[in-house]
């Protein structure tokens, strides 16, 4: 049975993979959440499919709550972990420019969406060792491509610098991860119509008019493909949720 653990999943982007995947009968699934307990959603889905969803505190401020986790989640998938999916993130300062950027908030930004992914991974990589697809992805971001990063001046600074962070370290580490068969994949899943999503819509309609936002179902169908039809020889790329190459 394919096998997932899956970050930041109370809501948005997270929550919606979560309720794809269990479309399908022969996934078994880890859905990490600050709140278990206040995630309506995904309580209803833990209590309908209690033999393939397994809801587990996850907090990547909170070590402990990773190491819990990971601890669950071998218990849980005996055979090993085939995508570990590091969704979980915040972007708490959409429209703050580096002028007026409060320097503690951005110091935050950057711990929790490019330093504490490297605690999840290092803390689940036996686990994925022991699964049969060894995938690793990161949701990562048209706002960390550096390359693109003049269309886009004052547009979620910190984020952006957090991500071009999470980037950089899955390159090189996936590069290393490689050689053990370990498929490590960038993805931008598209300026999506989630609570996250939503807050820049004011910044693009004034400053890109010309973006579109994308269904969240759109990007997950692509997402999904995007991941399940990575191969080894793929490892360390940075796509976006259509599969086409992302610019760094």
């Amino acid at each position: 049975m394919p096998s997932y653990f899956i970050s930041g999943t109370n809501r948005g982007i997270g929550l919606a993979l979560v309720q794809k995947l269990l479309e399908d009968p022969e996934n078994r699934i880890v859905a990490g959440a600050r709140n278990v307990t206040g995630a309506q959603t995904l309580q209803a889905l833990a209590e309908k499919h209690p033999d393939r969803l397994l809801l587990v505190p996850f907090d990547l401020e909170d070590p402990a709550t990773i190491e819990k986790a990971a601890e669950l989640a071998s218990a849980f998938l005996p055979a090993g972990l085939d995508y570990l999916v590091n969704n979980a993130g915040v972007n708490n300062l959409p429209v703050d420019t580096f002028a007026e950027v409060d320097i503690g908030l951005l110091e935050k930004e950057i711990r929790i969406n490019a330093i504490a992914p490297i605690r999840v991974v290092r803390t689940l990589l036996p686990l994925v060792r022991k699964g049969h697809e060894k995938k690793v992805v990161f949701i990562s971001s048209n706002l960390a491509s550096v390359g693109n990063a003049e269309g886009y001046t004052e547009l979620s600074n910190a984020y952006s610098m957090s991500k071009a962070a999470l980037n950089m370290m899955a390159r090189k580490w996936g590069t290393t991860l490689k050689a053990e068969g370990i498929t490590v994949l960038l993805l931008h899943p598209g300026w999506v119509g989630t609570e996250m999503g939503n807050a820049i819509a004011d910044y693009a309609a004034k400053h890109q008019p010309d973006w579109s936002q994308i269904s969240i179902e759109e990007s997950i169908d692509g997402c999904l493909k995007a991941i399940h039809d990575a191969k080894l020889e793929d490892a360390t790329s940075f796509i976006d949720w259509s599969g086409k190459t992302h610019p760094w």
